[in-house]
Formats: C-alpha cells, structure tokens, sequence
C-alpha cells in the first residue's frame, strides 16, 4: 500500500493493489543507491481515478519498505499520457530529504575537531531533519563549509571526508509524521553470507582488467588551488615507489591529478589524496554480474537482501569468489520479478575447497620442510556455519588453518598430513569417522549429530599442536555465588534484579550492581544511578557504594590493574547539561560517586553507550547506539589522552543480533572475542543466548542458546543479566551466566559459572 500524502504532508489518499475500491497502481520502480544516497520512486496510476488529481508535482508518497521502515517521496514530475491501455498519470519521485536539504542554505563554518554527529547535526538544524542512530564514524577531524552551499551539499562533505554513510526515513504516529530521522553509520546493511551462485542466481559473470587509470603518483589539488607542498617536504604530490618497481618498471611516476574544493587543509588534502592512490596504484579489475533478486518472490524469503549488505559472488567455474556490497538496488511493489541489484566494492577472497588449497603442491615439500625444523606453527579450527545445532541438527564445515607465527602456511601442507579425531563424551575415539578423514585435507563436513553428547572434534599436523572448536560446556556448569538477600544493619537494602556482575578472582571479589531507587538520587535531579555490592566469592556481603547519575548499571567494568578497584561506567554528566560520558573512579566503600574531579578520569563521550574493561588487554569496551549497536574497544591510554580512537569496531548485526528480537544484556570482550549476552528468559523468542565474535578475523565463533534444564527456575522472572568469560584461579578460561530470577520483592540474583573449552556443544 502506498499513502498520499498533499504539500503539508497530510494524508488524502491511497494506491493499493489488494484494498477493494481503491485506486491502483503499476510500473513502480523504487531504485535506490549507495552512490551519493540517490533514491527515487516512479509510480503509474489511471488518469480516471479519483485520486489522479492529487498525483501531481509537490506532493508526497509513504510507504514502509522492507526494513519496516517508513520512506517518504516528494513527486517532482508528473507524466500525463496515453497508450492501449488507457490514460495514465506516471509520478517520479525522489526521497524527501533531498529536498528538503536542497531547500536549506548553511553558512560558512569551520567546525574543529569534531565528530562526524556533530558536523551533521549543524547541517541539519534548519532543515527539520536530526540524527536518530548514531555510529562512530571516521575520526575526530576539522571540516569548513563554504558560504552558501546547500545542507544537501554540506551532507555529501560529511560523508566523503568521515567516510560514512546515512539511511533517511521518517516516523508517524496516528497518521501523521512526528520525526524525520537521519541514521548515521560506518556502513549500511549486513554481512548476510547470502550467496549468489552461478547458474542460479547469477545470469553472466566476467572479469576485465586493465591499466589505463592506473597512477603510480597523484597530485591533489584542494580548494582555491591548494597544494600540499607544506605539509610533503615541498613536493606537490604523493607517490607509491613499490606499486611504481612493480608495475612501472621503476620509470618516471605515472601522475594523475585529482580536485576537491571542499578541502581547505593541506594535510586533509593529503590523507585523502593518500587513500585515493591506494585505489589506482594497480591494475584495476572490475566484474561484471547480472543478478536475479529472489527476494520477496514466493519460497525464496531467505534470499532478501538490503541496500548495503555485503554479500557473497561465487564461480567455481571460473574459480571466484568475491565479496561484494550491495550499492543499487531496484525494488517493485507491483511486480517483484522486477527487483534486482547490482554489486560493487569488489574484493576477491581465496575460494576455501579442497581443489583450491591443494593446487599449490610446488609449495609443498618447502613446507614439509619448515614444519619439521620449527614447532612454532599453530592449528586453528574455523565452523563455517558457527557452532549451533538445534536438536542435533545441522551441518557446517570445519576448516583447519595451520600458521607459523603470523604466517598462514594452510596452502602448502599435504593432505595427508591432517589428522582429524573424534572423541566421544566417554574419551572413547570414533574410529569408524576418523578413518573416513584421512586423506581429506584440511576440511571436513560436520553434522549435529556427528557431535552429539558432547563430542570433541580435534585436528593435528603431523602430531604437532592441535585446536578444536571454543564451545561453552553448560553441562558442566554450577551455581557460583548468589548475592544475599539479607544485609547487616545500616545498609540500604535493594531488592531488584542485579544489572551486571563482575568476578575478581585475584582478590576474591564479586561486583554486582542494581539499579538505585532510593532517596539518594535526588542529589543528581533524579538521574538513573546504581548501586555497587562487594561481596566475597562464596556471596558474603563486605561493602558498597553508590554510582548517582551513571544510568541503570547495566554494564560497568573493573579494573584492578593499580593494585586497586576502580570502576569503568557510563555517566550522565550534571544537570542542567546531563551530557553522557564515560569515567572510571575508585572503589571506596559506601561513598557517593558523583561525576566530578574525585574521579581518576571521565571524558564526555556521547557515544559511550555502555561501558565495560578487559583487564587481559587493558582495552576499553564501549557500545554506542541502542537498535543499531556498534562495540568500539579502545586502548585505555588513548582515553586518559582524551582520544576515543577504536582499534576494533563491529556492528552486532554481522554476528546475528538486532534489538527487534533480542534484548540486549551484557557485553564483555576478553580480547580477541567479544561477548553479546541477552535474554527475557529460557522460553520463547528472546531466549537467553550468547554470542562469540572473534574482532581479528570478523566471524562468528559460536552462538549458544543457554538451557533451561540447567538452572532452577524461580518466580515468573529467569532473565540473563549478562554473561561474560574469565579466568579461574588456575588461569582456566570460564563463563558466568549472570541470572536474575524470583518476582518483585522476592529476587534471586546468581551467578552460575561453566567451563569454556574448545569442543562441541549438542545442546544447543
């Protein structure tokens, strides 16, 4: 259905095809790109209807597209005409906010080293558009806009110099549009391991390579003739003397010359002119693939895809693999078979198959080699598909990489040189499967029920190190602690759910927070604050304290890295401002913590949403955003140096979360993972479950949905407060399920603790 909407974008009308009596339409075509943000819809109706006279330039189409998201079109031209079917009226269309930026003049502006929020909030305060999800994007930068451009104009500079991207939608409430939002993000869509194949999906697929843009050296000229003479040792360009030696043959450079008159900052204007080069400084190769879009057509619902999404192109044939984003896409109300997209940022990846490993047998006898003079080489296993079965049912390939330092030596090692086990849950070898994998190289295919009860499957090279999957051993799991429900005299009891709990084996500690509700929090105007409870290992109280203003306590970490306990928080800083930020100060027992200079340190940083410390890397775990969450973990020198500078950054949707189904909990990173907890509870669609992401390699280690079976249930209430990994006494890699249970009044907070090793897990 498509609503109708007059020049005060009021509603008059609506286009549907399955509504009786109303007006129909065809031939619409929504074609949008990642180029630019262009987004235009065109849209035929019959002249005889009522509803032609409002089908006319100036006017405004709504509909909701496949992200449940509202889209709003401005009709800038419409078509009276004439063919065998009749009169006709075709409406084309673009995306309102085009307008609407067009619409709206910005002064000149030069804003210091800001964020990429911050430059488009000042493009945006005119134009009746603001920031709905926000992303860390780019880096903290100094932009100038020049006199007179259009908000539309200074849009297009912020997401070329941050290296961002926008998605525009609108939000109604009772018919009528309340919000016009703009999302801000480091990259739109999913990585939706979506495969087109040939012969099924894809109709033509060609490579063609050539050099005739290649540039070993490239001039940059900013605006008004600016040069980066000053800031390059004189020299008025940049070059690349390996890519010249390779594919020059090391004679003169060859120069292009590229402008941006939006730059104004010599160095700017370098480290732009430096990520340019690095796109022409070879051979280029381009695809060229026509895709059927399966999406939306009846039986194939899995295969939808969205402007953004980042997909995979595969030619055994021809013995490519790609990956590729999704960077236009046609989309059709009245005729789906006419949806269709195109695939750019092109980048080839290694088909991983056993033909495609084993090819490179001049290799082989030099690594044979290498392996028998050093043992420094490793084996890692890699599921194709996760670790998550569902009643023992499920396939998935492992994949063994064999490494030599830093070095991945996978591709030289012969076949026969895999050795692949299968233990039972009694210790016990599955003979009959492990013979059934000799010789198969460094892939096996694995079932749910090749795993069942618990199985361990190992790989080796010849007799060398081995790895097996990391898997979370829930049957093995028991109850640690719980937090008491009785305190000694004096201390303000709180008897809600615990938020977030923190395990100090070192110094035989627990932290567990609770939202705070008393009288307290008038101190800070009633901002959410929490609580801290101390207590011993076994959950004997010692201590507490109070954290006024530094929201719910749904995540904090601790640091003990000085010798004593400081705390890693969000904060809201004071009224009237009440900024966010984030802060780490020191445990003292029963002390008001407020954000002010009795704070080891604190740095407004609204993108710090939840906050969390991994004390084995020193790093600083934020996640800014709510719906569209995104995990930055920083250095924690970087923050003491006022710098939120991310090493490693992912959005929790690559890794399957999104905060329509599931109810985040708890994040936690011991560094290379990083840990999404949520839950409402064991039974229906947000189960506790937990999510493992390796931040090196970008995959997904395991999925584990948490089982009931295990935990005593209490009350109407059994929800994971979060789930995190550490190291027991013995330097044993363990995980705690936080859980909150019982009712209002009567709350059961516990802390129950499993191993997390390297093997299988049926249960899940």
């Amino acid at each position: 259905m498509l609503t109708v909407l007059n020049r005060q974008r009021i509603t008059v009308g609506v286009l549907s095809n399955d509504m009786p009596f109303s007006c129909p339409f065809w031939d619409d075509e929504r074609n949008e790109k990642l180029e630019n943000f262009d987004d235009t819809y065109t849209v035929t109706i019959p002249a005889e209807h009522e509803m032609a006279e409002h089908i006319h330039e100036g006017n405004y189409i709504l509909f909701e597209d496949e992200q449940a998201k509202l889209r709003l079109f401005r009709i800038y031209e419409a078509e009276n005409g004439l063919n065998m079917q009749g009169r006709y009226i075709k409406a084309t269309a673009e995306n309102a906010f085009i307008y609407d930026l067009n619409a709206t003049i910005i002064s000149n502006k030069v804003l210091t080293d800001i964020r990429a929020d911050m430059a488009l909030e000042y493009i945006l305060q005119q134009t009746g558009w603001s920031i709905g999800k926000r992303e860390f994007v780019g880096q903290i930068r100094t932009i100038e806009f020049a006199d007179n451009i259009t908000a539309q104009a200074g849009l297009q500079q912020v997401i070329s110099e941050y290296k961002a991207e926008i998605d525009a939608y609108v939000e109604s409430f009772g018919g009528q549009i309340i919000n016009y939002k703009f999302d801000l993000v480091d990259e739109r869509g999913n990585n939706t391991a979506k495969r087109f194949e040939y012969a099924r999906d894809i109709q033509g697929l060609k490579r063609i390579t050539t050099d005739k843009t290649m540039y070993t050296a490239l001039i940059p000229i900013g605006k008004d003739g600016l040069t980066i003479k000053s800031v390059n040792d004189g020299l008025n360009y940049i070059y690349d003397d390996e890519a010249n030696w390779l594919y020059n043959d090391g004679r003169e450079y060859l120069k292009g010359v590229i402008t941006k008159d939006t730059i104004t900052n010599a160095q700017a204007l370098k480290d732009w002119a430096q990520l340019e080069l690095e796109k022409v400084n070879h051979p280029l190769s381009t695809y060229e693939v026509d895709v059927i879009l399966l999406a939306e057509m009846l039986g194939y619902e899995p295969h939808q895809v969205t402007l953004g999404d980042t997909v995979r192109v595969v030619d055994l044939d021809m013995d490519i693999t790609l990956s590729a984003r999704i960077i236009e896409k046609t989309t059709s109300f009245s005729d789906p078979s006419k949806n269709k997209v195109v695939l750019g940022d092109y980048i080839e990846l290694e088909n991983v198959t056993p033909l495609a490993i084993w090819e490179l047998q001049a290799q082989i006898e030099e690594a044979k080699k290498q392996i028998e003079e050093t043992k420094t080489w490793k084996v890692e296993l890699f599921s194709t598909s996760g670790s998550t079965f569902k009643n023992n049912v499920g396939t998935t390939q492992l994949i063994a990489r064999v490494y030599d330092g830093k070095t991945n030596i996978t591709n030289s090692i012969e076949r026969g040189d895999f050795i692949w086990e299968k233990i039972n849950n009694d210790g016990t070898h599955d003979l009959v499967w492990e013979d059934a994998q000799i010789g198969v190289g460094n892939v096996v295919n694995i079932s749910g029920e090749d795993v069942f009860i618990n199985a361990t499957i190992r790989c080796s090279v010849n007799q060398g190190s081995e790895a097996s999957i990391l898997m979370i051993n829930e049957g093995q799991g028991y109850l640690f602690a719980e937090l008491p429900r009785e305190f000694p005299a004096g201390v303000e009891v709180n008897l809600s759910v615990m938020q977030c709990a923190q395990i100090d084996v070192q110094n035989g500690y627990i932290y567990w927070s609770q939202e705070y509700y008393g009288s307290k929090k008038s101190k800070v105007g009633g901002q959410q604050s929490y609580n801290i409870y101390r207590t011993t290992l076994d959950g004997t109280f010692v201590d507490m304290m109070w954290v006024l203003g530094g929201g719910h306590g749904t995540m904090f970490g601790v640091d003990t890295s000085s010798g004593e306990a400081h705390i890693w928080s969000y904060y809201v800083t004071p009224l009237p401002q009440a900024e966010k930020a984030i802060a780490m100060f020191k445990y003292v027992p029963f002390k008001e913590q407020f954000y002010d200079d009795s704070m080891a340190f604190k740095l407004e940083a609204p993108d710090g949403f939840r906050v969390t410390y991994d004390q084995t890397s020193e790093y600083v775990v934020m996640s800014p955003g709510v719906s569209n969450l995104t995990i930055n973990v920083c250095k924690k020198s970087d923050l003491f140096a006022g710098r939120i500078a991310p090493l490693y950054t992912f959005r929790t949707k690559d890794c399957g979360f999104t905060t329509t189904l599931y109810t985040l909990q708890g994040m936690h990173v011991m560094f290379p993972y990083a840990y999404l907890s949520a839950g409402g509870n064991f039974t229906g669609a947000d189960k506790n479950q937990l999510w493992c992401w390796d931040m090196v390699s970008n995959s997904l280690v395991y999925h584990h949905v948490f089982q009931q079976k295990y935990y005593p249930v209490q009350g109407s209430t059994n929800e994971c407060e979060g789930a995190y990994p550490f190291l027991d006494a013995n330097g044993k890699r363990m995980m705690q399920l936080n859980l909150g249970q019982g009712d209002g009044g009567k709350r059961y907070n516990r802390i129950y603790v499993m191993p997390e090793e390297r093997m299988m897990d049926d249960d899940n």
